[in-house]
């Protein structure tokens, strides 16, 4: 069995049967065994089995801690302390901090073992390395009801009672910080041994500040002391802090008098820290049930309630800044007595700005001891005093120098409360549409990364009503594409914060027509912000809406990307199911083999048109303007369904320049128009070039393989009465709608037909290369490889007065002339 079980069960049968190698010191995570069985308060007949066996009694923790130095921590009987002094090497050994057994003693046992230790003949001079602190410290800061006869004993073996740590703290500061009961009639004897009441510390704090600082019952009987003693009841520390400052910072039922008492003997209830705050505004940053009392006091005696920091805060700022349960019931008092309610600090803030930028934004550790209930009271508490400020009279639209509105801060610090706060914000008329200097809305600011201030407590419960937020706002006419500085709208905000209620907010801001393809003035849209994090669901949402995967930058083709890029285009396993369903264009579910769902219109994921078909026609005009390589990447696209997108995007972009790449579409020539996708759906493109061509919407038959595609073109134009046809594609039959071959030759009519009533000198300008690549284009796209040694001379240029003859040509006669090549 597990020695270390059985020494926590406390059982020395079973350990008298264990065998264990006790050459070896035995440690579990650094903690002697030893150790262990102290910790875990065993027998003293263990412990004396453990030493009878050669366990070693002088083994160390990680923190230097041995055998007796957790003993007399743990309080152990006084038998074991006994035998492990009568054992160990060392009884002065010191920890990693160079405390000792006795620096122990004095914090945490009693005085029979001080006494005890003394006469065993330990150091009781030692002192740690941890402030320099001698046993006459360590006793006084901890409380003790025999902590007189201890100081008084310490004394008499040599103790110094003004001795110092290395941060100046004498024993009295000790003594009047640790508030035990006897507090007072150790201060009494201290003093009546020489102990000097004025001395400061390094921060420049005496006795009496610390006397004021966190009071007890005894707290006033031991101001009227000090201060009767000498205590310098002016003095300020490093920061300018008065001990009247210290006692309005943590006030309690016992406050009050002592500040009344303070007051009384002169202290000044307008004295300024060294960033101007007053005692005013340190009861008000975190007001507790006394703290109204106790300003009504202080106002009384002409405390400055308009009174302002360095940063230009005001009293009513800082109530604003943490408000809880107590707040409001102060802010009507001072306002009442006259407290600007309209004040602004250094960055232009009023108190509307501060508590809705705040909320629940109270210092960390508070944060963290709360529930999740005190929270929400809290958050309930600022929308009271948002309600109240309004009500008051606070100009609602007013912005700070950053150009923010209360709805900007109220979005930026999103919590539980926040919708009600920004319902009734807008519901009196705050400006929906103000924005920052950054010119930022609040969609933005809703949108964006919570800041690296807020605590995993906050950060775990941030998002829950995002959603909601965002919808609020859009329903009342925020710019959903309103757009920052640098161009950023907010789904770039969004698919920058990865999370499931981010990921919802996405698909609202699309599914309500957010330009999912805006880009950043660094030439990012909202998809390459996904790319780049990796946030593989974002990058499933914007590709099922037409985000434009060829604004990607070569960076971010990252390696989940072009994994589901090819998901999403590899569909030819799901064609069959879906050929096989209905025979109308309703749109239909596709599951790929991830189980990654999407939408898609029938028509236009059969004949590929739904993403790639508006990137193939930009990809072809391209082509004619530049070489075949670029022909050859297109329908390697449009006919495999996958490219080899990283090549691809160094092709392009290592012989077009951006500006050209993105400006195509925008030109005038015929040509373009009738390339320029983006003007029609798909479905009316299709339709419009089926009546263009005499056909109505039924099926027809044939058999197909990729060699033989131009000339079932050719027979599929030919024909009147029209069924189900069916395609063979590498062996797999699958039936496909007329239209998805007629949606196919789309292509052919932005190629060839031009409109041939604009001027030919306008118009018809292409170059002896460009013809010869449509004719390398058409051998592409009827053969399985790009093969400039193999293609057919199709004798067009022959056959044709000039180029222009060419452009004349209509669809038909170009297939039917093409097709007697493949006869």
């Amino acid at each position: 069995m597990d020695i270390w079980k059985i020494i926590e069960k406390n059982n020395i049968q079973l350990l008298k049967e264990v065998n264990f190698n006790t050459k070896t010191d035995l440690k579990q995570n650094a903690k002697p065994i030893l150790n262990f069985a102290i910790e875990k308060k065993v027998s003293k007949e263990i412990i004396e089995f453990l030493i009878r066996k050669g366990i070693n009694i002088n083994s160390f923790d990680n923190l230097g801690r041995n055998a007796l130095h957790l003993a007399i921590m743990n309080n152990s009987e006084m038998e074991i302390i006994d035998l492990l002094i009568s054992k160990v090497n060392d009884i002065n050994a010191k920890t990693n901090h160079n405390q000792t057994a006795f620096h122990f003693a004095c914090k945490y046992s009693s005085f029979a073992m001080i006494k005890y230790l003394i006469s065993k003949g330990i150091d009781i001079k030692a002192k740690s390395n941890y402030k320099n602190k001698s046993a006459l410290h360590f006793i006084c800061e901890h409380q003790n009801e025999n902590l007189i006869e201890i100081i008084e004993l310490l004394i008499s073996k040599g103790f110094d009672v003004n001795e110092k740590t290395d941060y100046n703290k004498t024993a009295l500061h000790y003594v009047c910080e640790n508030k035990s009961p006897n507090s007072y009639e150790v201060i009494e004897f201290l003093v009546s041994k020489g102990i000097d009441v004025n001395e400061k510390t390094d921060y420049n704090k005496t006795a009496l500040h610390y006397a004021c600082e966190t009071p007890n019952l005894n707290s006033l009987q031991i101001v009227k002391y000090l201060i009767l003693k000498g205590a310098d009841i002016h003095v300020k520390t490093n920061s300018n802090e008065t001990p009247l400052y210290y006692a309005c910072e943590n006030p309690d039922s016992n406050s009050l008098e002592i500040i009344k008492y303070l007051v009384s003997k002169g202290a000044d209830i307008n004295a300024k820290t060294d960033n101007n705050q007053t005692i005013l505004h340190e009861i008000c940053r975190n007001p507790n049930p006394n703290s109204l009392e106790i300003i009504k006091y202080l106002v009384s005696k002409g405390v400055d309630i308009n009174a302002k920091t360095d940063n230009n805060q005001t009293i009513l700022h800082e109530i604003c800044q943490y408000p809880n349960s107590n707040s409001l019931e102060i802010m009507e008092y001072l306002v009442s007595k006259g407290v600007d309610i309209n004040a602004k600090t250094n960055q232009d803030k009023t108190a509307l700005h501060i508590v809705c930028e705040s909320q629940n934004l109270n210092n960390q550790n508070q944060i963290q001891n709360q529930n999740q209930n005190q929270n929400q009271n809290q958050n309930q508490n600022a929308l009271e005093i948002v309600k109240y400020l309004i009500s008051k009279g606070i100009d609602i639209n007013a912005i700070s120098n950053n150009n923010e509105t209360a709805l900007h801060c109220a979005c930026l610090n999103e919590n539980q409360n926040t919708l009600e706060i920004v319902k009734y914000l807008i519901s009196k008329g705050i400006n929906i549409n103000t924005k920052t200097n950054n010119n930022e809305t609040a969609l933005h600011l809703i949108c964006q990364i919570p800041s690296e201030k807020y605590s995993y407590f906050l950060l775990k419960n941030q998002n829950q009503n995002k959603l909601e937020i965002v919808k609020y706002l859009i329903s009342k006419g925020i710019d959903i594409n309103a757009k920052t500085n640098n161009n950023e709208t907010a789904l770039h905000y969004s698919c920058l914060n990865e999370n499931e209620n981010t990921l919802e907010i996405v698909k609202y801001l699309i599914s309500k027509g957010i330009n999912i393809n805006t880009m950043s003035n660094t030439s990012d849209t909202a998809l390459n912000y996904a790319c780049k994090n990796s946030f593989v669901e974002f990058i499933k949402i914007l590709l099922m809406n037409d985000a434009n995967v060829f604004l990607l930058k070569k960076y971010q083709l990252n390696k989940e990307f072009l994994h589901l890029f090819s998901q999403i285009y590899s569909i030819n396993q799901d064609m069959n199911q879906l050929l096989h369903s209905n025979e109308n264009f309703s749109d239909l579910t596709i599951q790929s083999n991830d189980s990654f769902k999407f939408h898609v219109h029938k028509l236009i994921l059969l004949s590929r048109l739904n993403n790639d078909d508006s990137i193939v026609q930009k990809l072809i005009g391209i082509c004619f303007q530049k070489s075949k390589e670029y022909v050859e990447s297109a329908l390697n696209f449009l006919y495999t369904g996958f490219v080899d997108l990283e090549k691809l995007y160094q092709t392009f972009h290592q012989n077009i320049p951006d500006s050209d790449f993105f400006y195509f579409g925008d030109h005038n020539d015929p040509f373009s128009k009738a390339l320029r996708y983006e003007e029609k759906k798909e479905k009316e493109i299709i339709e419009e070039f089926f009546k263009e061509i005499g056909f109505d919407s039924n099926w027809i038959e044939l058999k197909k393989g990729r060699k033989g595609l131009l000339k079932d073109l050719h027979q599929l134009f030919q024909q009147e009465s029209t069924k189900d046809f069916k395609i063979i594609v590498e062996e797999k039959e699958i039936k496909v709608h007329k239209l998805i071959l007629l949606a196919r030759s789309e292509l052919f009519k932005g190629m060839f037909q031009l409109n041939v009533s604009d001027s030919s000198n306008q118009v018809h300008n292409y170059s002896e290369k460009s013809f010869e690549t449509i004719k390398q284009f058409i051998y592409f796209l009827y053969h399985d490889e790009f093969n400039e040694e193999k293609r057919i001379n199709l004798k067009m240029k022959e056959e044709m007065n000039d180029l222009q003859d060419f452009y004349q040509l209509n669809p038909n006669s170009i297939i039917e002339l093409i097709s007697k090549d493949f006869k």
